[in-house]
C-alpha cells in the first residue's frame, strides 16, 4: 500500500500546482485565394454558314483562328457529341449537331404542402421548329423559330392521365376539368388533383381561475392580512378549483396528392405540478389545501402553490433584521435604512423604502415613496437573490475544487504515494479555496432564516454545508462521491429558486427617488412620479396620475412607456428608450429612443406619441438644419 503523503509535503505540493485554467485555443480563419483566368484575344478568321437547318464551317486561313459558335434557346448545339453552354471554337474537323430543347406543352406543378396540382396548358399542338438561315460570321449565334402551318403532334388526354400517374398522382385527378382545359383553352393553371390537409390537433392549456395581477393596494383586518377585500390581492380559499389542465387534443391525419399520408404535428402538452398546499386532482383540477394567494411558477413545466404571508405590524429595522421568506411578505410600515427583504413571492409595503435593497420572484408593491433603494421584481428578483447567487458561486468554486484534488491525487500518485481525500479537500480549503467557507457561511445564514417556510427540504443539503467549516469532520467523512452530491444539492437549491419567478409581475410605486428599479413585468407608478432614478421594465412603464413627473432620469422598456411631464425648466435631462412608442404630455428637454431610431429633443414639445418612425423623421429634421 502506498506510503500516505505527509501534511508538509502536500503543501508544498499545492503551492506547485498550476490550477488556473488556460485561456483556450485559438481559431484561425484561413481565407481561400480565388484566381480568375483571363481569356485571350483572339483574331477570329474562321467562318460559319446556316442555310436549310444546317450549319457549315470555313476553316480559318492561315494565321487565323477558328470560327466560335453559341445558340439561343432552345437550339442546344453538340460538338463532338458535347452540348456546349458558351461560345466554343469549331473547325470542318468537328462534328457539329443540333437539336431543339423545345418548351412543354403543358406543365405540372405540385404546391410546397403537397395537397395541390396543377395543370397548366401552354399548346395542344406541337409544330415544327426552323433553323434561322444567317449568313457567314466568324462568330455565330444560332437560333431558330416556330412554324406555326406545320403541326407534328396533337396533346391527346390519355397521354397527360399517364403522366399523372407515372408522377405517382392519383388521388382524385380531375380528368374532367383538364378535358375541358384541352378543349377550351385558359392557358391558367387549372386543379388536377387534391389531397386533404391533415387537422391539427389542440395543445393542452391551463385554465387559471385566479388573476396573475395584483392592484396596489391591500388591507389588513385585525392583524391579519385580508386576501379577499375588492381583490386587490389574488386569493384562495380551501378547497377552491385555482387551475384546470385541458388535456392535448389529437389532429386528425390527412393525404398529399401523391396518396401519401400527412400526420398533423404532435400537440404540446404541459406538465403540472401540486407544490404547497395544492393538490392536482384526477380530473386534472387543481384545488387550494390552504387559504392563501395562489399562484403559477415555472415556464416549461408549471408548479401551482399557495403562497403563505409574513407579516410586519411595523416598520423592517435594525430591531426586526433582514426579511429572508419563501412566500410573500407584507410591512405594515416603511423599510428603514440598509435592510434587505428577499422574496420567493410578492413584497407589499404600506410605507415607503429608504436605502434597502428588496428582491421578488413575483411582484413589488409600495404605497409610498422608493428613496436611495434597489427593487427588483420577477426574473431580476431571482438573479439579486442570495441563495441564487451565493449557490452558483459555491457550485462553480467547489467545481474548480473537485478539479484541483483530482490534479493533487494524481501529483502524489506519481511519487508513489497516497492522500486521504478529506485532507486534501482540507488543505486546499485552507490555502487555494479560501473563498468557499466565506460563502458558504452567508448562504447558511439565508438558508437558516428560511429554512421552515423554503419549498424545498433542506436539511441534508445544511448537514453537508455545515461540514465543510468543521475540519475534523471534513478529514474523516468527505468522499469524492459526497462532494459530487454536495454539488448536485447545490444545483438543486439554484434551480429551486430560478423556478419559483413568476410570469405576470410588477413593480407598482407611489414616488422614487436615486433608486433602481429592473421588472421583467411592467412598472407602474401611480403617484407622484421618479427623480435622478433608472427603471428598466421587459413590459410597460407607465405614469397613473397627470400630475406624474419624470426628471433626469432613464428608462427602458421592452414595450411602451406612456408618461405626463418629462423634464423641468432646468434640471438633467432624461433618457426614455422603449421597443414600441413612448406617449408625453410635456417633454422639455432630453433624448427619446424608440426601437433603433434616437432623436434629441431640445425644445419643450406636447401631447407628442412617438413610435419609430416619428422618431426617424424628427432625426431627419434635426440633421437637416
Amino acid at each position: 500500500m502506498p506510503k500516505r503523503m505527509s501534511e508538509q509535503d502536500l503543501n508544498k505540493l499545492i503551492n506547485t500546482l498550476e490550477l488556473t485554467p488556460n485561456d483556450g485555443e485559438h481559431e484561425f480563419l484561413v481565407k481561400e485565394s480565388f484566381i480568375s483566368e483571363g481569356t485571350p484575344d483572339d483574331e477570329l478568321s474562321g467562318r460559319l454558314l446556316v442555310r436549310a437547318d444546317k450549319i457549315f464551317v470555313q476553316d480559318p486561313l492561315p494565321g487565323g483562328t477558328p470560327a466560335v459558335i453559341s445558340a439561343v434557346l432552345p437550339v442546344v448545339i453538340h460538338v463532338n457529341g458535347q452540348a456546349i453552354e458558351e461560345p466554343t471554337p469549331v473547325t470542318s474537323q468537328d462534328i457539329i449537331d443540333w437539336e431543339l430543347s423545345e418548351p412543354p406543352l403543358y406543365a405540372i406543378t405540385i404546391s410546397e404542402d403537397r395537397l395541390m396540382a396543377f395543370f397548366t396548358l401552354y399548346s395542344p399542338k406541337k409544330f415544327r421548329w426552323r433553323l434561322n438561315n444567317q449568313y457567314s460570321s466568324s462568330v455565330l449565334k444560332v437560333d431558330a423559330s416556330i412554324d406555326l402551318e406545320t403541326v407534328t403532334g396533337q396533346l391527346g388526354l390519355n397521354q397527360i392521365i399517364v403522366d399523372f400517374e407515372q408522377r405517382g398522382i392519383i388521388q382524385n385527378l380531375n380528368i374532367s376539368g383538364i378535358h375541358g382545359e384541352l378543349q377550351n383553352p385558359t392557358y391558367q393553371p387549372i386543379p388536377a388533383s387534391k389531397g386533404r390537409a391533415a387537422v391539427p390537433g389542440e395543445n393542452a392549456r391551463l385554465d387559471l381561475f385566479f388573476s396573475e395581477t395584483i392592484e396596489n393596494e391591500f388591507n389588513e383586518i385585525e392583524g391579519q392580512v385580508d386576501y379577499r377585500s375588492h381583490l386587490r390581492i389574488p386569493s384562495a380559499i380551501r378547497g377552491q378549483v385555482i387551475a384546470r389542465k385541458i388535456p392535448i387534443a389529437e389532429g386528425i391525419p390527412g393525404y398529399d396528392v401523391y396518396g401519401e399520408i400527412l400526420y398533423p404535428p404532435p400537440p404540446n402538452d404541459i406538465t403540472v405540478l401540486a407544490r404547497n398546499n395544492t393538490v392536482l386532482l384526477i380530473n386534472n383540477e387543481v384545488r387550494a389545501l390552504y387559504e392563501g394567494r395562489p399562484r403559477v411558477t415555472g415556464d416549461k413545466i408549471k408548479s401551482f402553490d399557495i403562497c403563505t404571508s409574513y407579516l410586519v405590524p411595523g416598520n423592517v429595522n435594525i430591531k426586526s433584521g433582514n426579511i429572508v421568506f419563501s412566500g410573500d411578505v407584507v410591512i405594515r410600515g416603511d423599510v428603514e435604512d440598509n435592510m434587505i427583504i428577499e422574496s420567493l413571492g410578492n413584497v407589499y409595503v404600506a410605507g415607503s423604502i429608504y436605502n434597502s435593497t428588496i428582491t421578488a420572484t413575483g411582484s413589488i408593491v409600495v404605497k409610498g415613496n422608493v428613496v436611495n433603494s434597489n427593487l427588483y421584481s420577477g426574473y431580476f428578483g431571482v438573479m439579486y437573490n442570495r441563495i441564487y447567487n451565493c449557490s452558483k458561486q459555491l457550485i462553480d468554486e467547489v467545481r474548480n475544487l473537485q478539479k484541483a484534488v483530482w490534479l493533487l491525487n494524481q501529483a502524489v500518485q506519481s511519487r508513489n504515494q497516497s492522500v486521504n481525500f478529506g485532507q486534501a479537500v482540507l488543505l486546499l480549503l485552507e490555502s487555494k479555496f479560501q473563498k468557499i467557507p466565506q460563502i458558504i457561511k452567508e448562504l447558511l445564514s439565508v438558508l437558516t432564516t428560511v429554512q421552515a417556510n423554503y419549498h424545498q427540504d433542506l436539511g441534508q443539503t445544511l448537514h453537508f454545508l455545515n461540514l465543510f467549516l468543521k475540519p475534523i469532520q471534513l478529514v474523516d467523512f468527505l468522499t469524492e462521491a459526497s462532494l459530487s452530491g454536495v454539488i448536485v444539492m447545490l444545483e438543486e437549491l439554484h434551480s429551486g429558486v430560478a423556478r419559483m419567478q413568476e410570469s405576470k409581475v410588477e413593480v407598482n410605486i407611489g414616488k422614487c427617488q436615486n433608486s433602481t428599479l429592473k421588472s421583467n413585468g411592467d412598472i407602474l407608478i401611480h403617484r407622484d412620479g421618479i427623480v435622478q432614478s433608472e427603471l428598466f421594465s421587459s413590459g410597460n412603464i407607465t405614469f397613473l396620475k397627470t400630475f406624474s413627473v419624470c426628471r433626469g432620469s432613464k428608462l427602458e422598456s421592452g414595450g411602451s412607456i406612456s408618461a405626463y411631464y418629462v423634464g423641468g425648466e432646468s434640471g438633467a435631462q432624461s433618457l426614455l428608450k422603449a421597443k414600441h412608442s413612448i406617449t408625453v404630455r410635456k417633454m422639455y428637454h432630453g433624448k427619446i429612443t424608440v426601437d433603433r431610431y434616437t432623436t434629441e429633443i431640445t425644445e419643450p414639445v406636447e401631447n407628442m406619441n412617438f413610435d419609430a418612425e416619428t422618431v426617424r423623421m424628427l432625426k431627419l429634421q434635426m440633421e437637416s438644419k
